[in-house]
C-alpha cells in the first residue's frame, strides 16, 4: 500500500466518524428538544400514576380493615424495616376504615409515609401536603400538590381520593 492510499483511507475513516458523530448530535438534539417540549405532560401523567397507588393502597387497607373485624389499628406488611425490627405496620383508621391520623400537627404527611411508606417526593421535587379545613364545616382533607400546580386531595372521612387538578 502506497503512502496515497493510507492517506485517502484514513480521510474516508475521518470522514466516516465525523458524519456519525453529527449524526448522533442532532438525534440527541432532538430527543432532549421533545422531552423538554413535553416535560408537563410526562409530569402530568406521572403525577397522575401517584394518584391512583395512593388510591389503590388506602382501598386496599380498607379491605383489610372489614377483613380483620374493623380494628382500631390495621396491621400490614411493609415493604421497608420498621423501626421495632419487624415487617409489619399498624396503620391507625378512622371509624368508617379509612386511613386517618392521630397527630393533627402532620396529620397528611403522616398519612402519605403510612400508606405510600416513602418520602414525600416526586421525581426529586417535594410534594407539599396540606391539611384543607373550611372554617364552619367538618369537612376536612388532605391535598398533596407539586409546585407547577398539579394535585390531589384525600378525604379521610370518605376515603375519596380526587383527581388530580391543576391550579393554572
Amino acid at each position: 500500500m502506497t503512502s496515497l492510499q493510507v492517506a485517502e483511507k484514513s480521510e474516508k475513516s475521518l470522514t466516516e466518524i465525523l458524519i456519525v458523530v453529527v449524526l448522533v448530535g442532532i438525534l440527541m438534539a432532538s430527543f432532549v428538544f421533545y422531552f423538554f417540549k413535553n416535560k408537563d405532560q410526562v409530569t402530568l401523567i406521572g403525577f397522575e400514576s401517584l394518584a391512583q397507588i395512593f388510591s389503590a393502597r388506602v382501598n386496599g387497607i380498607r379491605a383489610q380493615w372489614f377483613m380483620d373485624q374493623k380494628p382500631k389499628f390495621v396491621v400490614v406488611q411493609s415493604r421497608n424495616t420498621q423501626s421495632n425490627g419487624g415487617n409489619t405496620l399498624s396503620i391507625p383508621v378512622n371509624k368508617t376504615g379509612w386511613v386517618d391520623s392521630q397527630d393533627q400537627a402532620l396529620s397528611c404527611q403522616v398519612i402519605w409515609q403510612y400508606v405510600m411508606e416513602a418520602p414525600l417526593k416526586y421525581m426529586k421535587s417535594p410534594i407539599g401536603a396540606v391539611l384543607v379545613e373550611k372554617p364552619n364545616d367538618e369537612l376536612h382533607y388532605c391535598q398533596y400538590s407539586l409546585s407547577s400546580g398539579e394535585y390531589f386531595t384525600y378525604q379521610q372521612h370518605s376515603g375519596k381520593v380526587s383527581e388530580v387538578q391543576l391550579t393554572y
